[in-house]
């Protein structure tokens, strides 16, 4: 919103309107079409995972091993088309013709067609919880795997019409996650890596402005990127500049927010055992 403003866009091709900032706040934009990106850019992804949150004290409970995390993976797989479906149906009569792209945008976006990498996430948890021993063989093998998977995805049209695109990646990213914890290459897993991913939340919230501003200060200077090179080159640059940023982020605002939250974890559980007593 700060970097867009309130008119038209793509995502809210009719503006934005006060309930639009409200649902954000919160954290139900992700339950219409004309609000789950149009106040924060790649806001889907938090109304995601705050309903993921929602139901996980659920997951818990009935998600407890392997065979249960796979019996969901499939279930979320079957759920994601038959919900997609019947949520167009639903929304379409609302929208002009014009502004249909919207409902297609949303079927892809909203929960239960994300679901499915949730799971692969819940069985990747207990795959590690069963197999806690570290197995530098595995590891290598979940390595190569990875690497073949991420290899033949590049194109993903040749195989999405087996699964969700999305899907196939978590896919890749699971057998990477497994390579890691089965096997922590020095190459992959260092001070550096490890400093980027405890600053990954706030890199993913400030990127999007970064992006924004470096393009448009190449454009305004007729600096061109092209190729795998400048693709490169942009990358760092932006990855550079949104981790000076969220380091600053992480100490005065994401560091206090978690030991808020632990406070408050604290005084909940007290209070339950203080009530129990």
């Amino acid at each position: 919103m700060l970097s867009n403003g309130l008119g038209p866009s793509t995502s809210a091709p009719n503006g934005i309107n006060n309930w639009f900032i409200a649902l954000t706040a919160l954290f139900l934009h992700g339950w219409h079409p004309e609000t789950i990106n149009s106040v924060v850019p790649g806001g889907w992804s938090i109304a995601v995972e705050m309903t993921f949150y929602l139901f996980t004290p659920y997951f818990f409970r009935k998600i407890n091993d392997t065979t249960s995390a796979l019996a969901f993976l499939f279930g979320s797989l079957i759920l994601a088309p038959i919900s997609s479906s019947l949520i167009t149906d639903f929304f379409r009569p609302y929208f002009p013709d014009t502004q249909q792209y919207l409902i297609n945008t949303f079927t892809f976006y909203w929960f239960f067609e994300q679901l499915p990498v949730f799971a692969l996430g819940i069985l990747l948890y207990h795959i590690i919880k069963k197999y806690p021993q570290k197995n530098r063989m595995a590891g290598f093998i979940f390595l190569l795997i990875s690497l073949f998977l991420f290899w033949i995805f590049l194109k993903p049209s040749k195989y999405n019409y087996l699964l969700p695109t999305h899907f196939l990646y978590g896919l890749s990213f699971v057998c990477l996650a497994l390579s890691l914890y089965f096997w922590p290459h020095i190459f992959l897993v260092n001070r550096l890596t490890t400093f980027i991913g405890r600053l990954s939340f706030s890199i993913y919230l400030v990127h999007f402005i970064v992006r924004d501003k470096v393009a448009w200060m190449f454009v305004t200077n007729g600096i061109l990127l092209p190729g795998n090179k400048g693709f490169a080159l942009a990358f760092l640059i932006i990855l550079t500049i949104s981790m000076g940023i969220s380091y600053i982020t992480y100490k005065i605002v994401e560091i206090p927010g978690i030991n808020f939250g632990g406070r408050v974890i604290k005084w909940y559980r007290q209070a339950k055992i203080q009530k129990s007593a």
